[in-house]
């Protein structure tokens, strides 16, 4: 058998070296205009019952997303509250703004802010339980950034106090943000339905 010889372009003379120039080319345009080979399915990809699965995780996530989103976020049917007062305290008395839950209903603290005053003394209470470490992260009036994330549930009653120890009477403004919800919507917990699985396959 004999093997082809290819001879270097330097031993070619000008005419042959045109037409293997024009041949490259033909061969490049037709490897250009010859059609791309389809996309693959999703079935060549990911064997059926992996693809199921697959999709099945991916519905779990957006669930869990929209839970968490439900859970930090006032959606349809609930009411935000944007509540706001004012009271101005003499010397050595104590001022008490609180906001009462209707029955059925669950409110969801986002912020509590009030005018901060270096000579007042302020404490917290939610659902009658004084929230001592609470206190150091009540925001100044008008900063209605929230420090509870998710929001706080408060079933009953949220209160804030504030003992005026200075010289001079001080006006405080307080705001109160969040939404209510209705007590039956809000048991929504969220669940890992693939790790519950696996638990109980081992």
């Amino acid at each position: 058998m004999v093997n082809p010889r290819i001879a270097p372009m330097a031993e070619l003379d000008i005419d042959e070296r045109i037409k293997e120039i024009e041949k490259f080319l033909e061969e490049q345009e037709k490897k250009a205009i010859m059609p791309k080979a389809p996309p693959k399915k999703i079935e060549e990809l990911y064997p059926e019952d992996e693809a199921i699965t697959l999709l099945k995780k991916i519905a779990e996530n957006q669930e869990i997303d929209r839970k968490r989103w439900e859970r930090r976020n006032a959606v349809e049917g609930d009411e935000e509250i944007y509540d706001f007062n004012e009271a101005s305290v003499d010397p050595g008395y104590l001022v008490e703004f609180y906001l009462d839950v209707p029955e059925g209903w669950v409110y969801y603290i986002n912020y509590i802010n009030i005018t901060y005053a270096d000579d007042t003394d302020y404490n917290i209470w939610i659902d009658n339980t004084w929230e001592p470490t609470l206190t150091d992260s009540i925001l100044d009036f008008g900063n209605h950034q929230s420090y509870y994330v998710p929001p706080r549930k408060c079933y009953t009653q949220a209160r804030i106090t504030a003992l005026n120890n200075g010289l001079i009477t001080q006006t405080y403004n307080v705001f109160f943000g969040g939404f209510l919800r209705r007590y039956r919507a809000i048991g929504r917990e969220i669940t890992y339905k693939s790790l519950e699985k696996e638990k109980q396959e081992t």
